[in-house]
């Protein structure tokens, strides 16, 4: 938990927030950020502006998605919640809930696939460390994580990372920051990007945005 967060200092941001370039990523890394922080009335504010922008309910809703891989179910149904009330859009559910063998094998395939563009040569250490501290933990990185959610097709990867970075900065996680910020660059995500969506968050992240600034450096992006 970031308890130098500041959140009234990010409600101020938002009500400034006018990017220039880079509109789509940055704009969901900011919404990223606003789920994090779970505030009824911020995320609100933060979907009016992405609309503006002609940020689509789509793209909106895999961040949404996405989001309980590092802020936990109670902030994605917040957020889906939130989603729903502000923009009056309904999804059809299922027709089929059991998952086939067939999806679940292509979930392992294409999440072994996609953590190895993310961690690239550092892949093998991290399955090795990982696995010895909790197999089944790996298991789940790869199928329910990089398999099921980050490999959608709905929203490109450089996004996904972005929004990623976003929300890791505001809960300052300095390992996993650490992790998906080499991610978004070795799936190739412009190191200005990067720079810029921490920066979008800004001091309103208190130790969180320290912590990517000096990520920043170790990583040579300046």
């Amino acid at each position: 938990m970031n308890l130098s967060l500041e959140i009234d200092g990010f409600r101020e941001r938002v009500e400034t927030f006018a990017p220039q370039s880079d509109l789509t990523p940055r704009i969901l890394a900011f919404y990223s950020a606003s789920i994090a922080i779970s505030d009824h009335e911020i995320m609100s504010a933060v979907i009016s502006l992405a609309r503006r922008h002609e940020v689509t309910y789509d793209q909106l809703y895999e961040a949404v998605l996405q989001s309980y891989l590092f802020l936990g179910f109670p902030r994605m149904l917040m957020a889906a919640d939130c989603l729903a009330s502000v923009t009056g859009e309904e999804r059809s559910p299922f027709s089929e809930l059991a998952v086939s063998g067939e999806q679940a094998a292509n979930w392992s395939g294409r999440g072994i696939e996609l953590c190895k563009k993310v961690y690239d040569s550092n892949y093998t250490r991290l399955k090795s460390r990982v696995e010895v501290m909790a197999p089944e933990i790996f298991q789940w990185m790869i199928f329910e994580g990089y398999g099921k959610v980050l490999s959608r097709p709905e929203l490109d990867i450089v996004s996904r990372e972005m929004c990623i970075v976003s929300c890791l900065t505001i809960e300052n996680m300095p390992s996993q920051l650490h992790s998906h910020m080499r991610g978004a660059l070795n799936v190739g995500a412009p190191e200005a990007l990067l720079r810029q969506v921490i920066d979008d968050v800004g001091v309103s992240a208190g130790d969180g945005y320290t912590t990517a600034q000096n990520i920043l450096g170790k990583l040579g992006v300046m």
